[in-house]
């Protein structure tokens, strides 16, 4: 029974992520629109699209914070003494974030907007940080089975700073994604590559952040590391995937499954931190069995989350499907079926009351326009300021959109590839270990801290390069390409297990030297391919090159085989 109640919590979790989280990234990408002019056509999707629908995804917090105050009362009284202070800013943050959004819509001074507005973005970025630092805090163990833990140390730590940090990233993507579609579906042209482009860099950096993040959990949270690495792995390159597919059917226009690609990497991701602190509910210590209410109250939960579940979850998909089609607040939509640049702008500055006052608007884009009404509509359509007529809209072509060629496909293996790199290298490189701290090292090595922020651009480079190549050759030479670059991996996630597992840097060093030979045949054989995916990898081939010099130096300064065998710890 205790699980069960765990499983409807943790559903709740990931809803409030998928949806709460999209409302939070939209306050993100307000925060950083500019200014008035400059900003007024992204902020005014914004307002359209969150209007209906950011009051309704708060109630998946609620929901979760009965379950678990009900099912794991010791659990939740443990939190709340230990995290209060990020719990407090959250619930702060949420009411100030509400405040904002509702208030800077009616008022009409410009400075009274500025502050609601800058409230409403500053909260939005600090509240899902919040709710990442407390994951990271209970996942590392810093919460006391008995409360009353270190009121700083438990979310002011590499883990929970990671994942603030993870938190507002995966918001920004979820809303930039989300933004994107929607302004599709308005045929908006400017705004779909304005939120694309975030979307793309929100979910590149999103991506270089969890591999940084791999060392940091290696570090800080082993427990964490070795269960993400080994039963929540396959979730974790799923999550990896989706995201690669959601960012590739962005890029091609499509509007058809591209946020269920982008909600679902963001909850595969989440529930592989679940299954990652299975059978603890605190992380470490307290199991979910240990924290549970007694079977009756535990049976109660159960029922009442399923009648919850019946009566609220309807409702959600009524009100989202309404809002889709812009029948509900402000998201009203003339523009499908062509738009003009001028009409496109028109609404921006529109409050509730301005667009209500225009009425419904035809499929002409025009307020309560009939068949024959489109020219005269266009001098007097409300807020726009128009005086003479404008040129006819150019509609996006789904028939253009469906003949692009999928360029996607290169850079998502790649991606993988070069995640699964990531993972198995980190897996076998121990430098806590007494017999590595042992060797006697050059002053010249960069701290252990180091390798991990200067591998993530790396890694990221090697994707973008190799799916940029692959992409630009076709028949034996994109199979030499590949093989090549597949070669290329491999010796790079040996060299972890030569040096560590062996404990051998005479084998590192070989390893090292035979990636060296392996960076310079696939430098020349992606120069005669694309000599600009050439440069992004020249990077990569150079701190190799360093890497080579510094294992060649432990070697020499560290001669006698004092270290043999496998590794047993």
């Amino acid at each position: 029974m205790a699980e069960l109640v765990a499983v409807f919590l943790f559903i709740g979790v990931v809803a409030y992520a998928v949806l709460g989280g999209a409302d939070f990234g939209a306050g993100f990408w307000d925060l950083l629109a500019g200014g008035a002019r400059r900003g007024r056509e992204p902020r005014h999707l914004i307002d359209v699209s969150l209007a209906p629908v950011w009051e309704a995804n708060h109630t998946w917090l609620i929901y979760c914070l009965v379950v678990l105050w009900t099912g794991f009362p010791s659990a939740f009284a443990a939190i709340t003494t230990t995290l209060y202070i990020p719990l407090v800013l959250a619930l702060l943050g949420i009411v100030l974030r509400g405040a904002g959004f509702a208030f800077r819509k009616a008022t009409v001074r410009t400075e009274e907007q500025r502050v609601y507005g800058a409230a409403f973005a500053l909260s939005s970025v600090l509240t899902p940080y919040c709710f990442g630092a407390i994951a990271g805090g209970l996942a590392s163990g810093r919460v006391p089975t008995g409360g009353n833990g270190d009121a700083i140390s438990s979310w002011v730590n590499p883990s929970s700073i990671l994942g603030g940090v993870l938190a507002v990233l995966a918001c920004s993507y979820l809303a930039a994604t989300y933004l994107t579609v929607e302004a599709l579906h308005r045929d908006d042209r400017k705004l779909y590559r304005y939120y694309r482009d975030r979307a793309m860099a929100a979910g590149a950096v999103t991506g270089a952040v969890s591999i940084a993040g791999i060392f940091v959990l290696h570090a800080d949270s082993p427990r964490l590391f070795d269960r993400l690495s080994g039963p929540a792995l396959p979730l974790v390159v799923l999550a990896a995937v989706g995201g690669l597919v959601g960012l590739a059917l962005l890029w091609a226009r499509r509007t058809i499954g591209t946020r269920v690609a982008a909600a679902g990497a963001v909850a595969l991701v989440i529930v592989g931190w679940g299954v990652a602190q299975t059978p603890y509910l605190l992380g470490t210590h307290l199991t979910i069995n240990e924290a549970a209410a007694p079977d009756a109250t535990l049976a109660v939960v159960v029922g009442v989350a399923i009648v919850a579940g019946l009566l609220i979850v309807p409702s959600l998909v009524l009100l989202f499907r309404l809002s889709g089609r812009g029948d509900v607040g402000v998201g009203e939509r003339p523009f499908r079926g062509g738009l003009t640049e001028g009409e496109r702008g028109s609404g921006a500055g529109m409050t509730e009351g301005d667009s209500g006052a225009a009425g419904r608007a035809g499929p002409g884009g025009t307020a309560g326009a009939g068949p024959g009404a489109r020219g005269a509509s266009a001098k007097g359509t409300r807020g726009t300021g128009a005086k003479t007529a404008r040129a006819p809209a150019v509609p996006l072509d789904p028939a253009t959109v469906r003949s692009r060629p999928r360029r996607w496909v290169p850079y998502a293996l790649c991606a993988g590839a070069v995640t699964a790199t990531a993972v198995a290298g980190a897996r076998a490189t121990r430098p806590d270990a007494r017999w590595y701290r042992e060797l006697n090292t050059p002053d010249w090595q960069p701290p252990p801290w180091a390798f991990g922020a200067v591998w993530t651009p790396l890694y990221a480079s090697i994707a973008v390069a190799g799916g940029r190549a692959l992409n630009a050759t076709h028949g034996p030479e994109r199979k030499a390409l590949a093989g090549e670059l597949a070669a290329n991996l491999a010796l790079n996630a040996g060299w972890s297990n030569l040096f560590f597992r062996l404990r051998s840097p005479l084998a590192g060093l070989a390893g090292t030297l035979l990636l060296d030979a392996s960076n310079v045949r696939l430098l020349a054989r992606v120069a005669r391919t694309d000599s600009k995916a050439a440069v992004v990898l020249l990077p990569y081939a150079a701190w190799c090159a360093y890497a080579t010099c510094l294992n060649a130096s432990i070697v020499a300064r560290n001669h006698e085989p004092r270290h043999r065998g496998p590794a047993r710890s």
